[in-house]
């Protein structure tokens, strides 16, 4: 995971470079704008990404702007393996697309279900067994320490508490300690797919973090 996102940082550190040399030597507009359509399509994806923050769309509006542009549509559904993004610059209008391959995505060290609810463990090893591998767990039981060390992380990053708990519960309400959370890397898609086609009791209940599972009370 760590490889991957490093390298779509470069390319989009490469494509604001870019767009910075092609202004100071008066390149076309149309070169210009795709430019920033290419950064802003990769910002989406990245943003897309486990490591993101859910939040495709925005990324790619700040990153068409950092090129000069202007965002006019994003085809950027949260969890997507595919962003494809429409922008403006000077009137001239480009597009691109970024595609995600979750096998790449894979983490050096994969997860496990133990510590999990045998309901919600079952549910998942089903799911990594039907994917072919290409969906993993990435975090399931946590102890408290390591809680409180995302918690500290999180209020570290959006410093405050209030910001935090958006994306990080606090030592003691996270589900995650209970063992009725997890989240999933790899092609989410496939995921919810097998979820609805096994009808496993399993259900996303943040909108804003896609790869998060929880256990369905039936």
């Amino acid at each position: 995971m760590t490889a991957v996102v490093a390298g779509i940082t470069l390319l989009l550190g490469l494509a604001l470079g870019s767009g910075a040399a092609d202004v100071g030597s008066a390149a076309t507009a149309r070169a210009r704008a795709q430019t920033a359509a290419d950064a802003a399509a990769l910002a989406a994806v990245a943003e897309s990404s486990p490591s993101g923050e859910g939040r495709p769309t925005e990324a790619a509006a700040d990153y068409a702007e950092r090129n000069g542009a202007r965002l006019l549509r994003c085809w950027c559904d949260v969890g997507a393996t595919a962003m494809q993004v429409l922008v403006s610059v000077d009137g001239v209008v480009a597009d691109a697309r970024a595609v995600m391959d979750p096998a790449l995505l894979r983490p050096a060290a994969v997860g496990s279900t133990e510590g999990l609810h045998p309901g919600l463990a079952a549910a998942v090893d089903e799911i990594v067994t039907k994917s072919s591998g290409r969906v993993w767990v990435v975090s399931g039981f946590r102890l408290p320490a390591r809680q409180a060390q995302l918690w500290a992380a999180a209020l570290g990053k959006y410093g405050s508490a209030e910001a935090a708990d958006d994306w990080v519960a606090p030592p003691g309400r996270s589900n995650h300690e209970k063992g009725l959370a997890v989240d999933l890397g790899g092609d989410l898609e496939e995921a919810v797919r097998l979820v609805e086609e096994l009808d496993l009791p399993l259900h996303r209940p943040l909108a804003h973090e896609p790869w998060h599972f929880e256990l369905s009370r039936r």
